[in-house]
């Protein structure tokens, strides 16, 4: 994230990392899990984290500077493996290996909308 310089980085094991760059310093690093991460990004103002495994289809977003959850939210059945905020931070947008693209208020925490007429698992997505 260009504005709070700093690089989120998810582990097989559950973990991610949380560096300042450029000297890779680390801020903070914390298990959400036993499964691994796999996917990550940050919201525009670089206060929000958001985290995804592949295995239990849960979108979590984290506040890094006062370390609570903002959202934690179920979205997928077969897992959630792409994920990506929108350039005002209000919206969060999801992709699953269920083949459904979700889009995700960021001030409620709910979903409002899915497409699911794609037919196989959503690999990446960006607004």
């Amino acid at each position: 994230n260009n504005v709070a310089s700093i690089l989120v980085v998810g582990f097989s094991t559950g973990v991610f990392g949380l560096y300042e760059v450029p000297s890779l310093s680390n801020v903070h690093t914390m298990a959400v899990s036993e499964h691994k991460v796999t996917a990550a990004a940050i919201n525009p103002s670089g206060e929000w984290i958001a985290l995804a495994s592949q295995t239990f289809g849960k979108l979590l977003v984290w506040e890094w500077q006062s370390e609570t959850y903002i959202l934690k939210q179920q979205g997928h059945a077969y897992g959630l493996s792409s994920l990506a905020f929108s350039m005002d931070g209000s919206l969060a947008a999801t992709g699953g290996e269920d083949g459904k693209v979700k889009l995700w208020n960021t001030s409620t925490g709910y979903c409002f909308v899915t497409f699911g007429q794609h037919s196989a698992p959503v690999t990446d997505i960006a607004f």
